[in-house]
């Protein structure tokens, strides 16, 4: 069902005019500027919202928008779980503040289900990440030496997440567009390039592959994966012949791996942090499974576990994985509320064939993202999918001819 205004946007009131511009430059902001202007620039918009009757439709969106009321529950039971937690306040209400992304998702979809302001906002952002693109390159060329977001160029885990978006868009483009299907294609290519060559990423790996298949599943079905799988094996062939295999990071020690007699937990720990990461947070989990620990108390709950048996890492405060950071902190009642949200993604109907798909490609790169990193937890990825969100879930999309047929 969609979800959209009577009004159109000359007839909208000025603050909503105002905020969706400065949420519009918000957008713009995420992948190259700082936290600062991140907060000014998206929370402006909310300010106004609640002062203009727009706000009004907000019940109607949790009714009609699956999306929208998982996004909310999930939040509200994050805020419950604080009632149990053994961690400081302060601490406590630092972690939910970071999670406020599955709030604000229902807010920035009443903006975007204006159609001119979507579409404005998709142009910001693939300018947004366009620029972030270009100047990767720079910084990797030394011709600048300056660069102060440790949210986007810089960190390599949201720029594999943001390029590998930008991958998706420009291969979803050249299907589309028939004058600029070079620009297009040219585009994923250096894109392509950038996550391999230039930044160096497990998580871009991975990302940019699975989209890429996905798309030619999406557009020729089995002769678009047979016609992925050749272009793979080109690639993991020139990856051969020229890559220096040695920058390629896969996992951190496999030489652990391959000398073990067996393999078994020990081994896995020692093979790589993440994995260890990983396996004391399933025992925090299971030692709370039902509420969990409450919000905020995981690094302590985990310095336990870390103590109690053998490890081979450090402590962590971020088991990055965003699925155990919730299911540790408000058991398996936020774990399956995390998890329905996801779904939520692919279950609404009647929509049209690209706007079905870019939510299909949203799901896979929210759960493989959020399977390596806490997502909503991090700044920069929490707000790039907080936008997505709101941006593919929320109304209906208008779009033209061979993309306006709805699929069933």
């Amino acid at each position: 069902m969609s979800f959209d205004h009577s009004e159109s946007p000359r007839t909208q009131p000025i603050l909503i005019t105002l905020g969706a511009w400065i949420l519009i430059a918000g957008i713009f902001s995420i992948p190259l500027l700082g936290n600062a202007a991140h907060n000014i620039l998206l929370g402006l918009p909310v300010i106004f919202l609640l002062f203009t009757k727009n706000i009004t439709t907000y019940p109607a969106l949790l009714k009609n928008n699956q999306t929208a009321l998982l996004a909310t529950l999930l939040f509200i039971w994050l805020a419950i779980s604080l009632l149990w937690s053994s961690a400081e306040t302060n601490y406590s209400g630092k972690i939910l503040s970071k999670y406020r992304e599955f709030l604000l998702i229902p807010l920035f979809m009443i903006y975007f289900s204006i159609d001119k302001y979507r579409k404005n906002a998709l142009v910001a952002l693939y300018a947004a990440l366009f620029l972030s693109l270009f100047f990767s390159y720079l910084i990797h060329y030394d011709l600048i030496h300056y660069w102060d977001n440790p949210n986007s160029i810089k960190n390599r885990i949201f720029h594999g997440i943001s390029m590998s978006v930008f991958a998706y868009i420009n291969l979803q483009a050249a299907a589309i567009s028939k004058r600029y299907r070079a620009i297009f294609i040219a585009l994923f290519i250096i894109t392509f390039h950038n996550l391999f060559f230039i930044e160096n990423g497990r998580l871009g790996y991975l990302l940019i592959c699975i989209l890429s298949a996905l798309f030619c599943w999406q557009q020729w079905r089995v002769k678009g994966l047979i016609a992925m799988i050749a272009l793979g094996s080109l690639s993991t062939i020139a990856l051969l012949l020229f890559a220096d295999l040695s920058q390629l990071r896969i996992i951190g020690r496999l030489d652990v791996i391959s000398n073990a007699s067996e393999i078994n937990l020990s081994v896995l720990q020692a093979a790589d942090i993440r994995l260890e990461f990983y396996i004391l947070s399933l025992y925090c989990f299971m030692d709370s499974w039902l509420l969990g620990h409450g919000l905020g108390s995981f690094p302590e709950v985990y310095a336990l576990q870390h103590e109690a048996i053998q490890t081979y890492w450090k402590t962590t405060v971020n088991p990055h994985n965003e699925f155990l950071q919730i299911s540790v902190q408000t058991g398996i009642i936020g774990l399956l509320l995390f998890i329905s949200f996801l779904i939520s993604f692919l279950t609404q109907k009647n929509q049209p064939a690209l706007q079905k798909q870019c939510k299909t490609a949203l799901f896979f790169t929210v759960c493989l993202s959020c399977m390596f990193n806490s997502s909503f937890m991090d700044h920069g990825d929490g707000a790039l999918f907080m936008i997505l969100i709101a941006l593919v879930t929320g109304s209906t999309w208008k779009t033209a001819n061979n993309y306006s047929d709805t699929t069933k």
